[in-house]
């Protein structure tokens, strides 16, 4: 009993979305069921992104409500970063992790952040994720921590995933998807 009543006190994210300039998926990571299906999560991503593409939210986190969530976003270049809870969630938590997510990012392509420089280093961005929140339970804010363990992620004898061949890659995610059934 008491575990259920602790879990419900920590903030769940619902998403973590990365678009680009018209709307398309760079990275996404839902940590909800709210979505059951691909075609339900493509639709929510494409309404965030026509309800805030006309925002100029380059210099500062901007926030709205949208479905009966609460959406955190901030743009740079061609790419759109977003941060989803649910309606009763607190907005300055969200923007936080926003802002981790998104400085973590920078640090990662070393302040060369568009969409092409994003997809060549999209393992960078999916460890990222995996570093800031899990289950929806967010587990990290700052960038230089999220970074930091992302980059040793990298150094760990298995290199990046954009410098193996396929066969090296599939058998590196194959390892990484064991390891988190196992836990």
């Amino acid at each position: 009993m008491s575990c259920f009543l602790w879990q419900d006190t920590f903030p769940l994210i619902k998403n973590i979305l990365l678009l680009d300039s018209e709307g398309k998926r760079v990275a996404v990571k839902y940590y909800s069921d709210d979505w059951p299906t691909l075609s339900a999560k493509l639709a929510f991503e494409k309404s965030v992104f026509t309800k805030t593409q006309k925002t100029n939210a380059r210099t500062e986190a901007e926030v709205t409500m949208f479905d009966d969530y609460i959406v955190v976003y901030k743009f740079i270049q061609d790419l759109h970063f977003f941060v989803t809870g649910g309606n009763d969630e607190n907005e300055l938590i969200l923007a936080t992790v926003l802002q981790g997510f998104f400085d973590a990012v920078g640090l990662l392509l070393r302040n060369n952040v568009d969409k092409l420089t994003a997809l060549e280093n999209l393992d960078l961005i999916l460890l990222c994720l995996d570093e800031i929140v899990d289950g929806g339970i967010v587990l990290e804010t700052e960038a230089g921590v999220i970074a930091g363990k992302v980059a040793s992620q990298g150094t760990d004898g298995s290199g990046s995933l954009s410098e193996q061949t396929i066969t090296q890659a599939l058998a590196t995610a194959r390892e990484h998807l064991t390891r988190s059934l196992l836990k």
